[in-house]
Order: C-alpha cells, then sequence, then structure tokens
C-alpha cells in the first residue's frame, strides 16, 4: 500500500526510501499470523468464557491486524489486556512474546538454517522484485532504511542473511 501524505509532492525530490522489512523485502517469516492467532485464541479459550473459538479467532485477528508494524509486545499486552478483561490473570506481556517467539522459530528455523548455511539463495526468501528495486533506489543515490516491529537484533541478521544490509 503507498499511503500519499503530500499530494502533489514528487519522487524526484526523495532523498530516502522506508521499508517495512517483513512482508515488504522479507519472506523469511511468512506464517508468523498463523502462529500468532491460534496460539492467543487458545490461551482465550482455556479462560472457559463460554466464548466460541470463531469469536475469540475473529476479536484477536481484529487487533493482531490493528497492531502490525509495531512492536510485537504490543501484540501480547493486548493479549494480556484481554485476559484481564476476561477475569483471567495474565502472565507478563514479555512471557507471551517469549511463547510466541519460540512457536514462530520452529517454523522458520530450516529457513534460517538454508541461509545460514549458503543452501539456498537469499532471493528464495524475498519478496519477488524487491532486490532489483532496492539496488535501483540505491542506485539513484536514495538511503534505504528498514523498520520492522521485528525485534532489531532479529532484523539485523536476517537483512544480513538476505544481503540487503550495510
Amino acid at each position: 500500500m503507498i499511503e500519499h501524505l503530500r499530494p502533489g509532492v514528487h519522487a524526484n525530490d526523495a532523498r530516502v526510501v522506508l521499508f517495512d522489512f517483513d512482508g515488504t523485502i522479507s519472506l523469511i517469516r511468512t506464517g508468523w499470523v498463523n502462529v500468532m492467532v491460534p496460539q492467543m485464541v487458545e490461551i482465550l479459550a482455556q479462560l472457559k468464557t463460554g466464548e466460541s473459538e470463531a469469536d475469540l479467532k475473529t476479536l484477536v485477528e481484529e487487533f493482531v491486524a490493528r497492531l502490525t508494524g509495531k512492536e510485537t509486545i504490543y501484540q501480547m499486552m493486548e493479549l494480556a489486556e484481554q485476559i484481564r478483561l476476561r477475569g483471567g490473570q495474565p502472565e507478563d506481556p514479555k512471557v507471551y512474546k517469549k511463547m510466541y517467539l519460540d512457536a514462530l522459530h520452529e517454523v522458520i528455523k530450516d529457513r534460517l538454517d538454508d541461509l545460514r548455511e549458503g543452501r539456498t539463495n537469499p532471493d528464495a526468501h524475498m519478496v519477488p522484485g524487491s532486490r532489483a528495486l532496492l539496488e535501483d533506489l540505491k542506485a539513484r543515490g536514495l538511503k534505504l532504511y528498514l523498520a520492522s516491529g521485528t525485534d532489531h537484533e532479529n532484523v539485523v541478521e536476517e537483512a544480513k542473511l538476505l544481503n540487503v544490509y550495510d
């Protein structure tokens, strides 16, 4: 999605480009929603409030989508709040974040290992056309920056594995 903050401003005047990393450049963490949402639904369902799993899934999908792009801890803070609203005693959001990251790591560990060991071409884990776009923008003299809700050290490692880190 391209958001025009100032209509009439032209890219000819641009000096920097800011990219979201996961899903815009990198596909390493593809499937993260399919880890986070069911895990949160399961935690909320354990409260036995009488809500259906379908209703809980709708609730979780809404707040996960709304908070996507922020650091992961914000989604975990919302999970803790939803537990509290249902009369439960939530864990520290950091506990939920660790649970999620451990589960996500199981999904992506082979991708990371294949990249670390050189068994796969980094482009196989990038959005098609993104490398060419990055190279073109860099050749034009633009400064390129990555942003992500993923922890900084993971973004740096994964950017290096994809050869998009300078």
